[in-house]
């Protein structure tokens, strides 16, 4: 028999799939495994009231059950199949690729999510340094030519933006305002450059889409 593959809790509760004859149940955490088959589980016929031995006195019989350990006991998956007449029985692999396909689309959305957390830091986190540092002479949304002499921050592409603050540095880089900007350029890292374009970048796209509304 093919067990279902181990996976996180958190996405079973969305991954529960049921049909006119196979479902999928679910209990986390549970201490103690001589009682299990009496204890109600969750997600599909057996929604929070009913256990493995309530499922198999109704018809259902126990087709697969899957056990992973955790530090606070057991997580139990339970696939029951009921056959009923007139209706072809379910295929069990099928039923599975359907539950991991689900779970795959929710591990995509977590990490899109997380990304996007991310992104919102480091905004948030080159926007203080823009504000504090740079805003006065390159304008609000880095549009102005700082002195009327360099390109406006907002055209830049990340790698320009990085080779101008590195060559500030080292001294390589002068359009006529040098003196003036080495002492800021100085205070970033590669970390902070990075997080000053995200911020720029997330402020003049937020502005292009209110201008096509």
């Amino acid at each position: 028999m093919k067990f279902l593959p181990s996976i996180a809790l958190a996405s079973i509760l969305t991954a529960t799939i049921a049909t006119a004859q196979t479902t999928m149940c679910f209990k986390e955490n549970h201490k103690d495994m001589s009682t299990i088959e009496n204890t109600a589980l969750h997600g599909g016929e057996c929604k929070g009231f009913k256990s493995a031995k309530q499922m198999n006195n109704e018809g259902w019989k126990t087709d697969d059950i899957k056990i992973t350990s955790t530090k606070n006991g057991n997580n139990y998956i339970y696939i029951f199949k009921k056959e009923e007449k007139g209706l072809s029985s379910v295929d069990q692999a099928a039923l599975e690729t359907k539950i991991l396909q689900r779970l795959e689309q929710r591990k995509k959305e977590e990490i899109a999510l997380k990304k996007q957390q991310i992104y919102v830091r480091k905004s948030k986190s080159g926007e203080k340094l823009y504000k504090n540092k740079c805003v006065s002479c390159h304008g609000e949304k880095g549009e102005l030519k700082a002195r009327n002499v360099s390109r406006p921050i907002k055209d830049l592409n990340l790698q320009d933006f990085a080779i101008s603050i590195r060559d500030y540095n080292l001294g390589t880089y002068d359009r006529g305002m040098a003196f003036v900007m080495k002492p800021y350029a100085l205070l970033m890292n590669d970390k902070d450059v990075k997080n000053v374009y995200i911020y720029l970048k997330s402020i003049n796209q937020k502005k292009e889409e209110e201008k096509t509304k």
